[in-house]
């Protein structure tokens, strides 16, 4: 049998220049054939039974899918929440989930075992296996802290890529005594999936958690407030809607233009007008004058 070198090639086009052991001998390699590409360097080993065609540089995505290839598995935890685009996340170091009994421990590569490989619902990003986006956000909940895994709840859920319910779903189903991230993922849905709207960015998240560290009420998020007619005056990033009091957060990306300058005034006028106090605040307010921040908006509270 001669060797099908064009299959050779679409192998190794689809898969970042990557050829697996039995996928060259499917296109009819011998092993003779396959140890000649190594020796001549044409073809580098990069994971067990995987070969690199050298004329293509190594990439994290290459890296990644050798390991999947290597381990039969699949890309997980912080690695899929890179490919299914979770702000905050990057592809860097495989990580990858596998059954019971496959896979072995690799230089450089997180492994995960896992007994629900059934529930992973498998999806490809980027050409590469990857675990379906609500057990990526479980698998998360396992391995990272709970304000990173917030910023990664708020993200799926701004974007819909996803809903409460689906989580939910994914925490039912995946239900057992002693698995990682359960309790954590369900403790931020519940705190997450409550009545308030999602944050149009973390650091409103981040400022209304700061409050209630303080010993202040939680305030809303994304308020929207109405005239005596019903018309909307202004949506501001947090209130405290029974003192008529708004929180807006300035940031140099978002408000330091000529519209937005000009509008952030507009609509503060209106909103004073409308008898609501509203106070601005800086990420360096927040960031390097955090209990500063905290007294005014006690004090603003207080008076009102």
């Amino acid at each position: 049998m001669e060797a099908d070198h064009a299959l050779i090639s679409s192998h190794c086009r689809r898969q970042y220049g990557l050829i697996s052991r039995a996928q060259a001998f499917d296109a009819g390699m011998t092993r003779h054939q396959v140890q000649r590409q190594l020796d001549t360097r044409r073809w580098r080993a990069t994971a067990p039974g995987v070969y690199l065609d050298t004329a293509v540089p190594e990439t994290p995505h290459s890296r990644l899918l050798a390991a999947c290839i290597a381990h039969g598995g699949l890309a997980s935890h912080r690695a899929a929440a890179a490919l299914h685009g979770i702000d905050g996340f990057r592809l860097v170091r495989p990580e990858i989930v596998v059954a019971p009994g496959r896979g072995r421990s690799a230089s450089g590569v997180r492994l995960h075992r896992s007994t629900q490989m059934n529930l992973a619902r498998p999806v490809p990003r980027e050409g590469i296996p990857c675990t379906g986006l609500p057990r990526t956000m479980l698998d998360l909940a396992a391995v990272v802290d709970r304000r990173r895994l917030e910023s990664a709840l708020d993200c799926v859920l701004r974007k819909e890529r996803l809903t409460c319910k689906d989580l939910h779903e994914v925490v039912v189903s995946h239900s057992r005594q002693g698995r990682n991230g359960l309790t954590r993922l369900r403790s931020v849905l519940d705190d997450r999936c409550g009545d308030d709207p999602v944050p149009l960015s973390d650091w409103s998240r981040w400022v209304s958690d700061l409050l209630v560290e303080s010993g202040l009420d939680r305030p809303a998020l994304e308020y929207r407030v109405h005239d005596a007619a019903g018309g909307l005056l202004a949506q501001v990033d947090l209130a405290y809607p029974g003192r008529r009091m708004a929180i807006e957060l300035d940031s140099v990306r978002w408000h330091h233009n000529r519209e937005s300058f000009t509008g952030d005034r507009r609509r503060r006028n209106k909103l004073q007008a409308a008898g609501w106090d509203v106070l601005n605040f800086t990420w360096e307010d927040y960031s390097d004058r955090s209990a500063e921040l905290c007294a005014v908006v006690a004090k603003t509270l207080a008076a009102a």
